[in-house]
């Protein structure tokens, strides 16, 4: 095993404190799942203090996710995340396959998803009442292009602007929860049937796999590793830290909006959020929620353009990507053309609009991967039990952590099957995001001819 401070990558620099790489990891979690799908969740269940069990259950599989990952980047203190664990453990095919999905739309989808969100929060802010794909597509792509500009100049000032909007994007929050619990008065969410017994099954499905998006990113402070200072120590300070904090947030979110909403009007908008600031603040509600809205939308837009190019300049690295994109900013010290590559990528998804679709269509694809990177620990493990070797972390709970979040993981996939079977619109969802990653199998057979070459 290397040791922890070597990387074969050399040109990163480590100016990253333990806070840093934590709101980086908080602005990736916060996102359109906090503010949309509590009502669904609510109304899925059809009682409040499940629900809200629910929501913590899902930040303490969260928290297993994290301490693996603390543990895997521990060992690996690299740039890159999710792929260089599968890439140690399993091998160059399976982390080319993680990598080029989060390549082709994990990391360019969800941007241009932030993007167009926080373009439609700016219309709203301004009242424009008919906005067309190209009146959200204007401020979107500047958007995008401003952050891009900002991170390509390096993360001196980039860590600095993404700090101040995670501040922001949680003082933000704080005055939303505040206002419900001292502004609206007594609660106005009715207790609802106890137990499950009402429940769809399919109801249930689309609950789980709204908490587990709404929880996703909580492994990005890993993409970054590389350039984080004391990475054995900051790194576990981060990850753990950033989800104990995400999960005490969304645990007081929904509690605000039980306290404002009814559990009866729960699953009538998926704008939640929206509903509960007009309550309270009444015909300016709309506006003072957009405002909420966009702060958070840039912020996870921020975060995204800074930790998904790590992932291609560590394939450039290990020679499973073009050469050019392992290449740093000769000033800002970073992956630039990774940065503006993985930009162009979402500037295609956002003009053609298909960017929602596929993000459906991937889901089934991306949650094997999660599994498997988590599973890569027993093996390393293993290899340390043979070489007579321990890692700086180790993960509380031995083999017990890992295992509740690959079983969750499990379980949230066949309810990805679950609804896609039973809901025909989404029925060629798994398929085609199925096919979506298989794209990856020729491309990397291709490529390493072309290398063996």
């Amino acid at each position: 095993m290397k040791s922890p401070g070597s990387d074969p990558k050399p040109g990163l620099t480590r100016v990253l404190g333990a806070g840093d790489a934590a709101a980086i990891m908080i602005a990736n979690m916060v996102g359109v799942g906090i503010l949309t799908r509590p009502g669904q969740v609510g109304a899925a269940f059809g009682d409040l203090t499940l629900a809200l069990l629910a929501w913590i259950a899902g930040g303490l599989v969260a928290l297993c996710g994290a301490l693996v990952h603390a543990e895997l980047g521990s060992r690996y203190p690299l740039a890159g995340g999710d792929y260089v664990y599968l890439r140690r453990a399993y091998g160059d095919f399976p982390a080319f396959l993680s990598g080029w999905t989060s390549f082709v739309i994990g990391f360019p989808g969800a941007i241009a998803l932030t993007s167009i969100a926080a373009s439609q929060a700016v219309i709203d802010i301004l009242g424009i009442t008919q906005a067309t794909h190209v009146t959200r597509l204007i401020p979107a792509l500047a958007i995008l292009g401003g952050f891009s500009l900002l991170h390509a100049a390096g993360l001196k000032w980039g860590k600095r602007v993404q700090n101040l909007q995670v501040i922001l994007v949680l003082a933000a929050l704080v005055v939303l929860v505040t206002a419900a619990w001292f502004m609206a008065g007594p609660s106005q969410a009715a207790p609802g049937p106890s137990g499950l017994g009402g429940v769809s099954l399919s109801a249930l499905a689309g609950a789980g796999l709204s908490i587990f998006f709404a929880y996703s990113g909580w492994n990005a402070g890993a993409y970054v590793a590389g350039e984080i200072r004391e990475p054995t120590k900051n790194l576990p300070r981060a990850l753990i830290g950033g989800v104990v904090l995400v999960t005490a947030l969304y645990a007081a979110v929904n509690l605000a909006y039980f306290q404002v909403v009814p559990l009866q009007e729960m699953g009538r908008t998926i704008n939640i959020g929206g509903e509960v600031a007009r309550k309270i603040f009444g015909g300016a509600g709309g506006r003072v929620m957009s405002l909420v809205e966009l702060v958070v939308f840039l912020s996870c837009t921020s975060a995204m353009i800074i930790t998904g190019p790590r992932i291609c300049f560590a394939m450039a690295g290990d020679n499973l990507f073009p050469q050019g994109l392992a290449g740093l900013g000769p000033r800002s010290g970073v992956p630039v053309r990774a940065l503006w590559l993985q930009s162009l990528v979402a500037a295609g998804l956002m003009v053609t609009g298909t960017f929602d679709d596929i993000l459906a269509c991937t889901i089934f694809a991306i949650l094997p991967f999660a599994a498997l990177t988590t599973s890569a620990v027993f093996v390393l493990r293993a290899r340390d039990r043979a070489g007579g070797q321990r890692p700086p972390f180790t993960a509380p709970g031995g083999w017990l952590t890992p295992l509740v979040f690959i079983a969750v993981v499990l379980v949230v996939e066949a309810a990805v099957v679950v609804t896609a079977v039973l809901d025909p619109k989404s029925r060629w969802n798994p398929i085609f995001g199925a096919l979506l990653v298989g794209t990856g199998v020729p491309i990397y057979w291709l490529w390493r001819r072309r290398a063996g070459r």
